[in-house]
């Protein structure tokens, strides 16, 4: 039921029905009001009911007769004096009356009614209305006028005839013009509007713009009144002749309201939608203006830039306009309300530069914190993802490696087989050696690690791990010059961690050192800080950065021909770290060096 009364409620044909009987009942009474002009009916009639008190009365026959009085009075000669009115004055030549009796006891019957000239003044009811005092009256003389009971009698019917036909006419026009107002409330609620969504609905006339809409209107309203200017103003007393103005008038009238109505309805609708200013022409061109120069501050203009660039334009864009600005302040010096427009404007251009850095300084924050999390995640993946492989390969490998070790024990094997045992042997426990690699860099990496730190002699440690990699270093043919201080050099740091480190770059260069050659392991102390340094020539022209070469299974020998698993230098930085020390690694032609930092501890 509701959604029946609403397709009625908002159906288009009663908005056109409601939208023609506001025209034609507007132009009905405006037709109905030029006819009571034409007809000279005394429109006051409608509002004061008695002739005696209107204004036409004072206006029209009580002026002309105070006028004709006075004059008589000032001594001129008056030929229609006392027409329809009785008057009595007198002056130094006696009473003057154009009544039989010749005193003035017969205005004592007119007391309210009458017209009394005292001091000079003519009164009416006790009123002092200088209105009708037409020239100099004398102050010395007193008298009276009064209109006769036959000539008011024939006044009030005739006014009172006005007033019967003007009624009617007037009751009709209120009439209009609340059924106009009423139906008019009903399109301004209703205009735009669908029973079916509450979507504004635009028409044709609503896409053209504001500004030349009204600018359209003017000028066909401004027409019509010219049109309707040439008929208002016309009198004729031929009915004919009346008939044919006011139908003119009215079509003129209609056309106009039709105008207006169109006018207003696509007001009301641009309202509704939000598009009154916005699709106004001066609107667009003053936005699009401002937009222009905020689109250089917000950095759309710039878009396609890097943030760091767009930074770069908008000040360069600011200090000419500012520079701009600054000179128009100086043209406009002399011309007050105009010279205030620079100094607003750069107060609103500085506006927009400063929230543009801040929005660019902003959105390069996310991007850097952005980029740092992703770095950071996937680094965590990484590490998660080596912990639980190496953690899962545990298991499988310590099983192959105890069953491999419990055939080498059986006596009974062929020799082909025993070879094959050892292989399988070897093979393992360099897969366990990695996996064991892989998980002490995963934790090192995470920060999960279990560290001991204590004061160590680094000249000891070192020549621990020499010791420890004797046998290793006696089957090659590299020769290692040692270079320690005489003194302890004591760091804090975790022993195993540091020794493990050690052991890692002493094998690196047993691997990769060019045969024949010399390694140089050199330890110093600047200025209370501790440096190791461990250099050797490489055995393969190392095409490869010092970043590549920390990359983990990274390995130099690409041919991959040594049993390196790529992690050892990793392993090393990361465990150099841990313990609380830098590591530094360079490449210069064939010369490989490692240097590692510690803060000295002073005993």
């Amino acid at each position: 039921m509701d959604t029946k009364l609403k397709s009625f409620k908002y159906a288009m044909f009663f908005k056109v029905i409601a939208f023609l009987l506001i025209a034609a009942s507007l132009t009905t009474a405006v037709v109905e009001i030029q006819y009571l002009a034409f007809s000279d009916i005394a429109m006051e009639s409608i509002l004061v009911p008695s002739y005696r008190d209107s204004t036409q009365f004072l206006q029209r026959d009580a002026s002309s007769a105070i006028y004709s009085l006075s004059s008589a009075i000032n001594g001129d000669v008056v030929s229609n004096l006392g027409d329809h009115y009785y008057y009595y004055y007198e002056d130094q030549m006696g009473s003057h009356t154009n009544l039989a009796s010749g005193d003035d006891s017969f205005f004592k019957e007119y007391t309210g009614k009458m017209f009394i000239l005292n001091n000079g003044y003519w009164e009416y009811n006790g009123d002092l209305n200088r209105t009708y005092l037409n020239g100099f009256v004398k102050s010395d003389v007193n008298a009276y006028l009064v209109f006769s009971t036959d000539y008011m009698i024939d006044a009030q019917k005739e006014w009172q005839s006005d007033r019967e036909s003007a009624l009617p006419v007037v009751y009709s026009m209120i009439g209009a013009i609340l059924g106009s107002i009423l139906l008019l409330i009903y399109l301004t609620i209703t205009v735009g509007k669908s029973y079916k969504d509450d979507v504004i609905h635009l028409n044709f006339f609503d896409l053209i713009p504001s500004d030349v809409f009204l600018v359209i209107y003017a000028a066909l309203t401004g027409i019509c009144f010219m049109m309707l200017d040439n008929t208002l103003g016309y009198r004729t007393y031929y009915i004919s002749e009346m008939m044919t103005f006011l139908v003119i008038s009215g079509m003129l009238f209609f056309i106009f309201m039709v105008l207006s109505g169109v006018f207003y309805l696509s007001i009301v609708r641009r309202i509704k939608a939000k598009q009154l200013i916005k699709n106004s022409l001066i609107y667009k061109v003053i936005f699009g203006i401002g937009d222009y120069f905020r689109s250089i501050f917000d950095g759309r203009k710039f878009s396609s830039n890097k943030l760091t660039k767009q930074l770069f334009y908008r000040q360069a864009s600011f200090i000419g306009i500012s520079f701009v600005l600054v000179f128009m302040t100086f043209v406009l010096l002399f011309l007050p309300p105009l010279m205030l427009l620079p100094p607003l404007l750069e107060i609103l251009l500085i506006f927009w530069f400063v929230k543009g850095n801040r929005e660019t300084f902003e959105a390069i924050d996310r991007g850097f914190n952005d980029s740092l999390e992703e770095q950071m995640k996937a680094e965590r993946m990484k590490i998660q993802l080596v912990t639980n492989v190496s953690h899962d390969l545990k298991t499988p490998l310590t099983s192959i490696i105890s069953y491999a070790d419990l055939l080498s024990k059986e006596e009974d094997l062929s020799e082909v087989s025993r070879d094959y045992v050892n292989i399988l042997i070897d093979k393992s426990n360099r897969l366990k050696n990695i996996v064991a690699d892989l998980f002490d860099l995963a934790k090192s990496s995470s920060g999960d690690i279990a560290l001991q730190l204590e004061p160590i002699d680094l000249k000891k440690l070192i020549e621990q791990t020499l010791a420890d990699m004797d046998d290793e270093i006696a089957k090659t043919e590299i020769q290692f010059k040692i270079k320690l201080p005489e003194v302890p050099v004591m760091v804090n740091a975790d022993g195993q961690k540091l020794y493990r480190v050690f052991q890692n770059l002493i094998d690196n260069a047993l691997k990769y050192a060019l045969h024949g050659t010399r390694v140089f392991i050199e330890l110093e102390t600047i200025n209370h800080k501790a440096y190791v340094s461990i250099k050797n020539t490489a055995s393969y022209e190392m095409e490869f950065t010092a970043d590549e070469i920390l990359q983990r299974f990274s390995r130099a020998d690409a041919s991959r021909t040594t049993e390196g698993s790529g992690l050892g230098l990793s392993i090393a930085e990361s465990f150099t770290q841990v313990s609380g020390g830098q590591f530094f690694l360079s490449i210069d032609g064939d010369l490989f060096k490692v240097t590692l930092q510690f803060n000295e501890i002073l005993i």
